[in-house]
């Protein structure tokens, strides 16, 4: 799990599980996704990309800087 090897938060595992669920059943059925499923996997999937890569690149130019 991602939670348990501290690369997202408590809250970003929470609403994962919440995403996860809520679309697996259009996933795995003929049913589309609603505007708001659609939504909420993209708000999900951008957070995870900002905390995963661009935040860690952030902060270690930030530190480059403060040495110089």
């Amino acid at each position: 799990m991602l939670s348990a090897k501290g690369k997202i938060t408590e809250q970003m595992k929470d609403w994962a599980h919440i995403v996860r669920i809520d679309s697996n059943g259009a996933v795995h059925s003929d049913e589309e996704f609603t505007q708001y499923e659609a939504e909420e996997m993209i708000g999900f999937t951008e957070v995870f990309l900002i905390y995963s890569f661009s935040l860690p690149e952030m902060v270690k130019i930030k530190q480059q800087a403060a040495r110089h």
